[in-house]
């Protein structure tokens, strides 16, 4: 087992990014700025439990709430726990490394499997944690329920994960299904994506439209609770060692959990030794069509094309041949439009009400709000607060193409501008639905050229500064890097900066398009003086 600890321990560092940060010094504040990030979510979701929970008091069933959370849990940690098995256990550029180490299966499989657990945690820190701290602080529990909730927390993944590995494993053993890297990572965003907006409107709907008699029907033997227990195999016992912790019953039920989770892991270590070998067979990196161009062919694909054009071109081709770049890079520029949607039917409002909000603005407000949310949107896509980091240790190829860094730069800023540039006018289409003038949405449009382009500008500013270049997979270089996040931060800063002087001051439309003019003129000229300092440290730095 000490093997197993180590490697799990090796591969953790090495997703972290922990030899880069060696590299760049121990940032303290990083880990701040996440948990200050996801702090609205947990909240949400905290005020969410209180809610439901202070319902069912008065029918004394407000235990419901602890096999609901941890049932919801279980089911998310199984979907994404697919994709996450494939991604981690057979798709991973470690992989080919650890099979040429004198290591069993199990053990590989072991350690991998640690890592995805670790993975989960972050994920229940700001789901199920919050329910279990307002269930313990709403019923009045003890350091008995805190002990138990932390023993279950540590080891609820645990089931539902092996479910999902087992599925994978005798999956690859016996199809060819998943054995495409670059369709499979796609089929997995998408679904990722569906079940992001579906949660998102199930919480909702959950906050606002159950009755309390329907919650209290949660506990009824035919609910959705009892199938979510029953799709897992000893989730009972987790909820009743919880309610129950006061008592002789919640430890029986405690250890009963902690045997159903180990016999769980047993049946996936022991099913591991016999098929994860032989379920790597055929697994390959990408199935595309090749085909040899003629002369002809070739020169009149290449003939006429600046190198800048040529780069940007080779940029769009790398963001959309990769479905994790694809999904949080160029797609992501056509959901936010969407989410502003889901969000206002799903809190039982309608286009009308949204359109009556909008019509309610003056001119100059709505060229701020059209503006300033843009330029938010330039800086959500992570394109170019991942353009140094998506080269990773091939960085020093920028220095061999026959074309300055500073322009290879520009031309990556480019590309982040082009693809902001179509939420920009899917967002001006969405705006004119709505019922702002034609000319308030043309001003907006051109307003929010200089507005993406220092949204496009910061981005790069802040990659090249610190770039994560030491990473296994492409999810690691785009997904689990702080740069997007910093770079998300600066937009919602920038759009307060455009949105808020004007609403306060009640300026004009003519005031309101020549403060957001000089505002956006000036942050690109600082940002554009900035690239210098990039370039220089793209120049002298090592992959």
């Amino acid at each position: 087992m000490r093997k197993v600890f180590v490697l799990a321990k090796t591969l953790l560092k090495s997703s972290s990014g922990a030899a880069a940060n060696q590299k760049q010094g121990r940032r303290w504040w990083v880990p701040l700025v996440l948990a200050i990030a996801f702090m609205s979510m947990g909240f949400s979701v905290g005020m969410m439990a209180l809610g439901i929970y202070e319902a069912l008091v008065p029918m004394g069933a407000q235990g419901v709430i602890m096999p609901l959370a941890m049932g919801g849990t279980s089911v998310v940690t199984f979907i994404f726990g697919v994709f996450y098995t494939v991604s981690v256990m057979y798709h991973a550029d470690d992989v080919p490394l650890l099979l040429a180490l004198p290591l069993r299966p199990w053990q590989i499989l072991g350690a991998k499997f640690l890592t995805l657990v670790v993975y989960e945690y972050i994920f229940q820190a700001f789901i199920l944690m919050p329910v279990l701290v307002v269930y313990g602080i709403k019923s009045g529990a003890g350091a008995v329920y805190i002990l138990y909730s932390a023993i279950l927390f540590a080891i609820l993944p645990v089931i539902a994960l092996s479910m999902a590995a087992v599925l994978v494993m005798v999956v690859m053993r016996f199809t060819s299904f998943g054995k495409n890297k670059q369709a499979f990572r796609f089929a997995g965003g998408i679904i990722a994506l569906v079940l992001a907006i579906g949660l998102n409107i199930g919480m909702q709907n959950t906050m606002t439209q159950l009755t309390p008699e329907q919650l209290a029907a949660l506990a009824d033997g035919s609910s959705l609770v009892s199938v979510l227990e029953r799709m897992f195999p000893g989730l009972p016992f987790a909820s009743q060692a919880l309610i129950g912790s006061n008592t002789l019953s919640g430890l029986w039920n405690l250890l009963l959990f902690v045997l159903c989770s180990a016999a769980a892991l047993a049946v996936f270590l022991g099913l591991g030794q016999l098929l994860y070998f032989k379920g790597l067979t055929g697994v390959t990196e990408a199935a595309g069509k090749r085909r040899l161009l003629s002369a002809e062919e070739l020169d009149k694909r290449t003939a006429g094309t600046s190198a800048t054009r040529s780069y940007i071109g080779k940029e769009l081709k790398m963001l959309t041949r990769s479905p994790i770049a694809f999904m949080n890079c160029v797609l992501m520029n056509l959901i936010w439009p969407v989410l502003v949607l889901v969000m206002v039917f799903t809190r039982g409002g309608s286009f009308a009400e949204l359109s009556g909000v909008v019509a309610s603005l003056n001119a100059g407000d709505a060229v701020a709000v059209l503006t300033g949310v843009a330029a938010f949107m330039s800086c959500a896509n992570a394109v170019t607060s991942t353009a140094v980091s998506r080269e990773g240790k091939q960085l020093y190829f920028m220095k061999y193409i026959p074309m300055p860094i500073r322009k290879q730069l520009m031309a990556k800023v480019y590309t982040g501008m082009l693809l902001s540039a179509m939420g920009t006018v899917l967002l001006i289409v969405l705006a004119l639905a709505m019922g702002v003038g034609v000319l308030t949405a043309l001003l907006a449009l051109a307003l929010s050229l200089p507005a993406v382009a220092a949204g496009s500008l910061v981005g790069m500013l802040i990659d090249a500064s610190r770039p994560k270049l030491d990473w296994l997979n492409e999810q690691q270089a785009i997904k689990q890097n702080v740069n997007v996040l910093l770079h998300m931060l600066a937009g919602v800063l920038i759009g307060a900066a455009v949105i808020a002087p004007v609403m306060l001051l009640r300026m004009s439309l003519a005031g309101a398009a020549a403060y957001i003019a000089v505002l956006f003129g000036l942050l690109t000229l600082v940002f554009l003086s900035g690239m210098r300092g990039a370039t220089s440290r793209i120049e002298t730095m090592d992959a």
